[in-house]
């Protein structure tokens, strides 16, 4: 009987791995806590490697802050290793204490960040973690309660994000426990597992096991079941969501909305989480009232207004665009910068580069409608264009007209938000604004049939 219960469970997590796709040849660095489940997949990697032609190593890392007991599971976890014989990288981690806030959130990403580092300084291709099918019960379930989206609710997938991999998630804790007894392998247990002081622990300890009581035997599998079918549906919708954000991002990280009340509820509310995630660098702390909250102003019939964020973050819309920007917006800063005649100019403080070459008049490129590229005459030009901020009363005499226009009555017209103005480039020459790239050229150092060579500049921005 333990036998076969020890075949039956190293089987599974072969399985598991060549449905992730581990080939042979890679090398995997085993997250080892030292709890039930982290020993469970070592050894049964270990088990395997032979047969997948698998490199294993091990990896620990100490957060320090469960006093002795963290130190008994680095000195378990040390002798193990040497047991079985396997390459193991232990650290401590420093600046975590039992009093901080989110302990739990900040434990993980500095176990994940760890892990990383590890495998890339040795040169794995994948990290394996050890939860298993009652974790993502669990998480499911948490989600739900917290009001998750179709995203949240496909809980954690077998592969992913990055080099993370999970062989065990389709396996229960109790098939867990059974393999370890099998063996006869030991482990150790961390008592924050049973603090009720955390969600997580509540929902394993009482909620569950009351649900599977009194309400839905079986209800933790049919929760992975969710899970899985959730991930399928996920999948789909992520691969439109990331066309939608291809084709509507623009330079310098915003979303144009002009399209936005034309996709599907679903699709909009991914797109705009894949936005958020991709500006905030994650969505940890992003619930879906954020989500919901951030389609309403994409929806609005207002031109400009905006939402906050978690972590001192804000989303503002501009007309057709979202962008992504801290609460407190910082004061303008004027500047001004002298344009390199003879080839570029980075004008860091607006974000744009200005490639500047001068030619003869008979090899001046075609233009058409492009505002991006301004022509002008090169003995007027050499020396005296500058590229500067906006100030309050800025004109401009555009082509074609006899009078001025106010730069900010261009820029409503345009349709370029308020806080980008604020380091929008314009051209100056001969102290008057000669050109207001991508929006108008002034009749400033114009060419003429007089010209003996053009100063062609092109901008963009970066």
């Amino acid at each position: 009987m333990a036998a076969r219960r020890i075949i039956d469970f190293e089987r599974r997590v072969g399985r598991a791995l060549t449905q992730i796709g581990v080939h042979s040849g890679a090398h995997i660095v085993v997250a080892l806590s030292g709890g039930p489940d982290s020993v469970a997949l070592l050894r049964s990697m270990l088990s395997l490697r032979e047969r997948l032609g698998i490199r294993i190593s091990a990896a620990h890392l100490n957060h320090g802050i469960r006093g002795d007991e963290s130190d008994r599971d680095e000195a378990f976890v040390r002798e193990l290793a040497s047991k079985l014989n396997v390459e193991l990288h232990v650290e401590r981690s420093a600046g975590l204490r039992p009093s901080m806030p989110n302990l739990e959130e900040r434990a993980r990403e500095a176990r994940l960040d760890f892990l990383k580092r590890v495998a890339t300084n040795i040169g794995a291709s994948h990290v394996a973690l050890a939860h298993h099918a009652d974790d993502q019960a669990e998480t499911v379930m948490l989600r739900l309660l917290r009001g998750a989206s179709l995203t949240g609710l496909g809980g954690m997938a077998e592969r992913g994000p990055g080099m993370l991999i999970r062989p065990l998630l389709s396996i229960s804790r109790a098939e867990v426990l059974a393999y370890l007894e099998a063996l006869g392998a030991d482990y150790v247990c961390d008592s924050s597992n049973e603090s009720p002081a955390i969600a997580r622990n509540r929902i394993r300890n009482e909620l569950l096991p009351m649900l599977e009581r009194d309400y839905a035997p079986g209800v933790s599998s049919r929760l992975t079941e969710l899970a899985r079918d959730m991930r399928a549906t996920n999948y789909l919708i992520a691969e439109l969501a990331k066309r939608e954000l291809e084709k509507n991002m623009r330079p310098g990280g915003t979303l144009v909305i002009e399209s936005f009340g034309d996709l599907h509820p679903i699709l909009r509310a991914e797109v705009m989480r894949r936005f958020l995630e991709h500006r905030l660098g994650s969505l940890r702390r992003i619930e879906r009232s954020h989500i919901e909250a951030a389609c309403e102003l994409a929806m609005g019939g207002a031109a400009s207004g905006s939402i906050d964020l978690p972590g001192l973050a804000r989303l503002y819309r501009e007309y057709e665009s979202l962008r992504v920007g801290p609460v407190a917006q910082p004061s303008p800063v004027r500047w001004c910068v002298r344009l390199n005649p003879h080839g570029s100019t980075l004008v860091e403080q607006a974000g744009w580069e200005f490639d500047c070459k001068t030619v003869s008049p008979r090899l001046v490129p075609r233009m058409g409608d492009n505002k991006m590229i301004a022509l002008f005459d090169g003995p007027s030009a050499r020396g005296g264009l500058l590229v500067r901020s906006w100030l309050s009363g800025d004109r401009v005499v555009p082509i074609g007209m006899s009078g001025h226009r106010k730069v900010t009555d261009v820029f409503i017209d345009a349709k370029v938000p308020r806080l980008r103005r604020m380091n929008y480039p314009l051209v100056e020459l001969n102290g008057a604004i000669a050109w207001i790239p991508g929006l108008v050229r002034g009749r400033e150092g114009l060419v003429t049939e007089a010209t003996s060579n053009v100063a062609v500049i092109v901008a963009r921005e970066i």
